[in-house]
């Protein structure tokens, strides 16, 4: 295994660590690969696996394979391979537009925002609950709303030195105007409270072009592969 592909799968354990707490999702490593049991999208497990040489792939392949509604998410460079290998398997590519991306936490305002609307308001909560507990320091969720409508959400959680950020939404009527940048500020604001040292998360291409603009870079693709019955059902659907 390469430095490169170290590092990578570091980082995977972090934001899998801060993903799953912040969802409250049900892990499981019993393959020797991190596991989350999405109840709330496909009702099946989804793994996940960093630069995967082709043996420990084919294996885990074949266990995706097993289920309709199983996943695979494979962060790593090579695209064109995961995507052959899992072909092979009876997989098809659900997605490859989401990035891992990574931001250093001492760049990032360390205090909330002004905000320049008496209209709006900004909160953020502490997040409680077990699972918090059991793997994350503390895990946080913030709001930007005005008049009781919620304009932009989003959570952080920390985990040893990395602050994991997730569902940072938008709503869609009130894009571009700057609301998910104050919510990532104010976010990051609640996660240097602790000695937190680089950012995480996962980013779609709209989310990646703001990122970018705050000081976060691309460290790898996340391709998803899933078993072609479920591409064919979904397309089929419509």
């Amino acid at each position: 295994m390469t430095s490169g592909s170290t590092e990578l799968g570091e980082l995977l354990d972090a934001w899998f660590a801060g993903w799953t707490a912040l969802r409250s999702y049900r892990t499981s490593f019993e393959t020797g690969y991190h596991a989350a049991l999405r109840l709330d999208r496909s009702g099946d497990w989804e793994y996940f696996i960093s630069d995967p040489e082709p043996a420990d792939f084919a294996v885990l392949a074949a266990k995706v394979a097993q289920a309709e509604n199983r996943a695979v998410s494979v962060l790593g460079p090579d695209i064109h391979r995961y995507v052959a290998q899992g072909h092979a398997a009876g997989l098809g590519m659900l997605s490859a537009s989401e990035q891992m991306m990574v931001a250093r936490m001492e760049i990032q305002d360390n205090q909330d925002p002004f905000l320049g609307d008496p209209e709006l308001t900004l909160k953020v909560d502490r997040m409680g609950g077990r699972r918090a507990a059991s793997t994350c320091q503390a895990r946080f969720s913030g709001t930007i709303s005005r008049g009781g409508l919620v304009l932009a959400s989003g959570k952080v959680a920390v985990y040893g030195d990395y602050a994991v950020f997730d569902q940072i939404e938008t709503h869609a009527d009130h894009r571009r105007r700057g609301y998910g940048r104050l919510l990532m500020q104010s976010l990051a604001a609640s996660a240097k409270e602790y000695p937190v040292t680089t950012g995480l998360l996962l980013a779609s291409t709209d989310g990646q072009r703001l990122y970018a603009k705050m000081g976060w870079r691309n460290v790898s693709a996340v391709t998803v592969l899933v078993p072609r019955a479920r591409l064919e059902r979904d397309m089929a659907a419509g």
